[in-house]
């Protein structure tokens, strides 16, 4: 099942028909667009992190470009998911709201949008398939909600629609979620705000779109890329607020990032020879069927503990569990499965080899605990080759960080 016929069964058929014959919205329909575009940004994480994962020089500049784009993804999803929080509405991550891959992105336009997948990292995947996901709109470019051309346009469609809303339709009272403003995301930009109203609302999602796609300036209409903060940088001022710092250097959007990536292919770095949109029930190597299962099942338990953290209450498992698995686990885990032949008596030095599915697993019934031994016993199961060093090094410290999550997933009922 593709992304965009997951997120149908999701979603309300009609909704943005609805949403732009009438001339007062309901506030279902808001929740269920604000839910869409939560479901669009998430989709996107998988999408990079797969390929960040497996270029081998960490220290490279292609590898610390993606994983700025990445964190700021996570930023750009907690965004959506404060609006949905406003709303009155509970942000979903399980079940038919995960993306499947490969697919498009969810109700975009197949004719016009990239298909998307999980691929080893080259410049012709950070052209074709990474820019075009980030590809801004033109100026003056319509709303679009259905089978949207640009992400901007799909941001437009739900900034028309809450414009349309008689009054304020976002309270920070009187729901039964939380909206999260405490995330930490290092060096890299954006500041998640609250969102009370229209105007938060409308800071919100400019940040959001000026930060991924850019922004096609009014005096160049015809220019189809710019740079995000243009001649300034985007950051935290004196004053507390998040916006252009002037006569600083400019930070680049997300297209922009990826375009000057994929210009530069004589320094792209080396990177592991995986399976593009892998899938485990092909798999020959018992033990890439082990670690890919070990993966979806971290993977599966992160949503959930996802979900939780935007629901009002004592308990909240954002630090402790998400942010640890997220990580201190799933990245390891992911260079493991790609440091593990997919198939018997294969190489790993020269591949196919395995590499992270992210399903959701919607009939897991694993604990953390459980999660933890069966790491121990697949390290207790590995040779002395030299081999089978970087898988090692992977799994022990996926396992230090299943360690860590253990004690508080217990102490929060996960």
């Amino acid at each position: 099942m593709a992304p965009s016929e997951a997120v149908r069964e999701n979603v309300s058929p009609g909704l943005f028909d609805r949403l732009t014959s009438t001339s007062e919205p309901a506030l279902q329909d808001l929740q269920e667009a604000a839910q869409l575009a939560l479901q669009v940004e998430f989709t996107t994480i998988p999408v990079y992190l797969s390929a960040l994962y497996s270029i081998s020089d960490t220290g490279s500049h292609v590898y610390q470009t993606l994983r700025s784009v990445a964190m700021e993804e996570m930023f750009h999803v907690n965004q959506a998911a404060n609006i949905i929080v406003a709303l009155g509405a509970l942000p979903k991550f399980t079940g038919d709201a995960v993306p499947t891959f490969p697919g498009y992105m969810p109700q975009a336009n197949p004719k016009t949008t990239p298909m998307v997948g999980l691929f080893r990292a080259s410049p012709d995947v950070f052209a074709n398939v990474f820019a075009a996901i980030e590809s801004p709109s033109q100026y003056g470019a319509p709303p679009q909600g259905d089978n949207y051309d640009s992400i901007a346009q799909l941001y437009g469609a739900l900034v028309a629609a809450v414009d349309a809303y008689p009054g304020n339709p976002f309270s920070t009272t009187g729901v039964p979620g939380r909206q999260r403003t405490n995330i930490y995301l290092g060096k890299f930009g954006g500041n998640v705000n609250e969102v009370m109203d229209k105007e938060s609302f409308h800071a919100a999602v400019n940040e959001i779109v000026e930060q991924g796609e850019g922004t096609v300036p009014p005096e160049k209409p015809l220019v189809p890329v710019e740079s995000f903060g243009t001649y300034n940088h985007y950051g935290k001022r004196t004053d507390g607020t998040y916006g252009p710092i002037l006569g600083t250097p400019y930070e680049l959007s997300h297209f922009l990032k990826f375009r000057e990536v994929s210009l530069d292919s004589a320094n792209f770095p080396a990177t592991l020879p995986i399976i593009s949109n892998p899938d485990s029930s092909d798999y020959t190597n018992p033990q890439a069927k082990r670690l890919s299962d070990s993966f979806d099942d971290h993977y599966s338990l992160m949503l959930h503990a996802f979900e939780a953290t935007f629901k009002a209450g004592d308990s909240d498992p954002y630090f402790s569990v998400v942010l640890s698995i997220m990580h201190r686990v799933l990245p390891h885990l992911a260079r493991a499965l790609m440091s593990t032949p997919a198939f018997a008596d294969g190489d790993s030095s020269v591949g196919p080899n395995a590499a992270p599915a992210w399903r959701y697993r919607s009939d897991t019934n694993r604990t953390f605990g459980e999660l933890t031994q069966e790491l121990e016993d697949e390290l207790d199961q590995l040779s002395t080759s030299p081999r089978e060093n970087a898988l090692r090094t992977h799994l022990k410290t996926a396992l230090a960080g299943d360690k860590e999550i253990v004690t508080s997933a217990k102490a929060l009922g996960l």
